[in-house]
């Protein structure tokens, strides 16, 4: 394994941090006492880094028939109750009182489809798993969709009150793009060309131009209303 995944792990533990950081208030700190929904999908994100971690270090141990027995289970077992849970989060954030009219529509936009990226991103992995610098890239990548909503929160709480919640967004959005950007300079440097990273990066910069209008569109409108349950 090339030295910079040897240790991999311990970005991932970094990124659980500032995932742990800003979910903090909302949700590790009173935990068990939301809903149901909100629980499990909490519990099964926060897994799925620490899976990717043990993921990590069984490689850097030499145990990779533990690795692919782990990555497999994961995959069956956890990631479709994360995305199941994930799309139940959106539909109930419709409804939501405690939020302005204009963001659940545009959370929604955010979050549907990066639901869609971290299934193609584990797809991918698990169709490349013959081929290790792309397989580890792939499900390295899926770490960072969650980092727009735990920055977010992050900035918009240690940055209050010069910093609101759509500043904090941005700047979420553009720390996502920075990291990405450095991730395919340091691959080009290395001599690597994946698709990850550049498949993520078009991603997140594409829904950061779009999340504005799309999600402000009536059809977008209609349908997180439609979505939501919502009539009248």
């Amino acid at each position: 394994m090339p030295t910079s995944y040897r240790h991999a792990h311990w970005y991932f533990a970094a990124a659980l941090a500032v995932i742990v950081a800003g979910f903090w208030p909302s949700f590790f700190r009173p935990l068990g006492t939301g809903s149901v929904g909100h629980t499990i999908h909490g519990v099964t994100a926060t897994l799925w880094v620490v899976l990717l971690m043990t993921q990590s270090w069984l490689m850097s141990r030499g145990h990779v028939a533990w690795h692919r027995w782990t990555g497999r289970t994961g995959a069956v077992l956890l990631l479709p109750v994360l995305v199941a849970s994930g799309l139940y989060m959106v539909r109930v954030m419709q409804t939501n009182p405690e939020m302005p009219p204009f963001l659940p529509p545009m959370l929604g936009f955010i979050d549907l489809p990066s639901l869609a990226l971290l299934l193609a991103l584990v797809v991918l992995g698990l169709l490349h798993a013959g081929t290790p610098a792309a397989h580890k890239r792939f499900m390295a990548a899926t770490v960072l969709l969650g980092f727009p909503p735990a920055l977010t929160r992050l900035y918009a709480r240690v940055l209050a009150p010069q910093v609101g919640f759509m500043e904090a967004l941005h700047g979420s959005m553009l720390t996502v793009d920075v990291i990405l950007v450095a991730l395919i300079v340091r691959d080009w440097r290395a001599g690597e060309r994946h698709l990850a990273y550049p498949l993520s990066l078009g991603f997140f910069v594409t829904l950061h131009l779009l999340m504005g209008p799309v999600s402000g569109s009536e059809w977008w409108l209609d349908f997180m209303r439609w979505y939501g349950g919502v009539t009248g």
